[in-house]
């Protein structure tokens, strides 16, 4: 962007103001990257390359660590295990994946609306609870084996072990991969596709040669971006998987809680590298606007080729039945089961009764949990978008490409960095400050997490606002930062809200960090996995069920609202 210089009664005058007030602007960034994220990867890679795993460079560089995971036997299997995991989860991923994204980009613009808004509705719902599920639909006595029971079957192993792994990491990728798909395949040119039927080609020669290397390229980049994400899982093995399924992150936190850092902190590194090659490679295949949405007004297939009846449509439509039933089952299973007498989850439940949820909001236990999640999530929120704010007023508004690059690479990299990584190094570091435990903590770990998003959606609104405005409140005598809180923020406000909404989202899902800070004082999403270790009872349903619930009523109003607008759209333009 050009640097912009108006004159006004307070004479000619930049943007940004001075050196120091760019520096005054990116100074809570700074601090909470530097804390959450340089300072945390620097002592992991001290501890890696020292042979006791102390964060010192005192002594001679140490790579023993290194070659362990080549030359032992333990860290060998557990790499491999992993990669297994990746890679199975990843091929499972592309098989339930394409066929869906295939229906429902040629689907009518309400219908494909609706079908995504089910599709993205898990990402509202915490990861925690969406494995208790998964706990409760494959145990035994969960909804499978009552239904195999009742046929004279099973019960069947299907819980804590690869397969419930597997299962749990598909749930959770699949999304991720839907939404990559359907914007590719939203943006192909139905044209050449038109064009090449009205020569005699057949249908399968028309998806073959021409609409499948068009999807190419995001399937390819989705599919690495899909295996980078499974090598770093670390809740879902840990809760669905059995002892055999040892993952680098599992191994990573169980020698921080032996104190054995060398080794932990050399397999973070690696995993770390592999993440960083991984993405790298993720947008050279796919494109730099993989993960961009469709530009308004763009429906590609869906609006000029639509989906015609033949078996292999017939089986696309059965894969994405599948998967919605995969996403949503998880969601709607927990609610029966709160409302059981008995002391154990089983399904269907027995008998009828409020009591775990009167135990789930008068425990000392839940809404101490509750509390803190909330009182961590809303501080998170303020302080992410605010120190987003800053990156994107400063990358959008500054003259300097270096530094709007830096802003740039800075606010992704905590995307790239696997969370069990930061975990740990967080972990170490806040215990040198003597922060660990404290709400500022945990906030200062989740905002890192949240800056990434929260910076792109404001740097976006940011961009979109005429800079003439501004100028315009200049010469009328305003000042830099009267103009831009007048003016510029109020805009943006719709991004802010947002920033504000997802910021807080990420905080109250947020596990793994929380884990490493809290003791005592554990956070909602902690709390529930030290009942999924320890022992399930109906109150973590009954809790379940009240995260759940605004999920199941926003989507169903925003579903409504959308099928709504979009027919009131068809009949204006009949």
């Amino acid at each position: 962007m050009t640097y912009v210089r108006v004159t006004s009664p307070a004479g000619e005058r930049p943007f940004l103001g001075t050196a120091a007030t760019k520096i005054a602007l990116l100074l809570p960034a700074i601090i909470v990257l530097a804390l959450s994220l340089g300072w945390p990867l620097l002592t992991i890679i001290m501890r890696s390359v020292h042979e006791k795993g102390r964060s010192n460079f005192s002594e001679p560089l140490y790579f023993g660590h290194y070659t362990a995971i080549v030359q032992d036997d333990l860290l060998r299997q557990v790499a491999l295990h992993s990669v297994m995991l990746a890679f199975v989860s990843m091929v499972v991923t592309v098989l339930l994946a394409f066929p869906a994204a295939y229906v429902i980009s040629r689907l009518s613009r309400r219908v494909s609306s609706l079908m995504m808004v089910l599709v993205l509705m898990p990402f509202w719902v915490s990861i925690i609870v969406r494995l208790f599920a998964f706990t409760t639909i494959l145990g035994t006595q969960g909804i499978i084996n009552s239904a195999a029971g009742a046929l004279g079957l099973g019960p069947f192993p299907l819980l804590y072990n690869t397969f419930a792994t597997i299962v749990g990491m598909v749930a959770y990728l699949l999304p991720y991969l839907i939404l990559i798909l359907v914007s590719a395949m939203m943006s192909i040119d139905t044209s050449l596709l038109t064009a090449a039927r009205t020569m005699g080609a057949s249908e399968g020669r028309v998806f073959l040669d021409i609409y499948f290397p068009q999807v190419r390229p995001a399937l390819l980049g989705g599919s690495v971006l899909v295996f980078v994400l499974g090598l770093g899982f670390f809740l879902t093995p840990a809760i669905l998987g059995g002892p055999h399924n040892l993952t680098i992150p599992i191994f990573i936190q169980q020698q921080v809680q032996n104190y054995q850092w060398g080794k932990a902190a050399a397999m973070g590194i690696v995993l770390l590298a592999v993440s960083v090659v991984g993405y790298a490679l993720a947008l050279k295949i796919g494109g730099k606007g993989m993960l961009s949405p469709v530009q308004q007004g763009s429906r590609g297939a869906s609006a000029r080729d639509p989906l015609r009846p033949t078996s292999v449509t017939g089986l696309c439509v059965a894969v994405l039945v599948f998967d919605l039933v995969l996403l949503i089952l998880p969601l709607l299973v927990v609610i029966p089961t709160s409302v059981t007498q008995t002391t154990q989850i089983q399904f269907p439940p027995v008998g009828f009764s409020t009591k775990w949820f009167i135990e789930a909001l008068t425990s000392p236990i839940w809404i101490d949990a509750f509390l803190k999640s909330i009182r961590v999530g809303v501080m998170t929120a303020i302080f992410a978008t605010l120190c987003g704010l800053a990156l994107a007023r400063v990358g959008t508004r500054s003259k300097s490409p270096t530094l709007k690059s830096a802003i740039q690479i800075a606010a992704i990299i905590p995307l790239i960095v696997p969370v069990i990584l930061l975990g740990i190094g967080i972990y170490d570091v806040q215990g040198r400050l003597g922060l660990l435990g404290t709400d500022f903590g945990l906030v200062v770990a989740h905002a890192v997490l949240c800056l990434p998003l929260v910076s792109l959606v404001l740097a976006n609104a940011l961009a979109a606002v005429d800079i003439s405005i501004e100028q315009a409140a200049w010469s009328m005598g305003a000042s830099n930062t009267r103009a831009f809180w007048d003016i510029v923020v109020p805009l943006a406000m719709p991004a802010l809200v947002g920033s504000f909404l997802i910021s807080f989202v990420t905080s109250w899902d947020e596990a793994v960090l929380a884990m490493f800070q809290t003791e005592l004082d554990k956070t909602l999403p902690v709390t529930i996995y030290s009942f999924l270790r320890s022992g399930i009872t109906p109150a973590v349903s009954a809790v379940a069920t009240i995260i759940i619930a605004p999920v199941l009523i926003g989507t169903i109003i925003v579903a409504a609202k959308s099928f709504t607008t979009s027919r009131s759209a068809t009949k204006a333009r009949t």
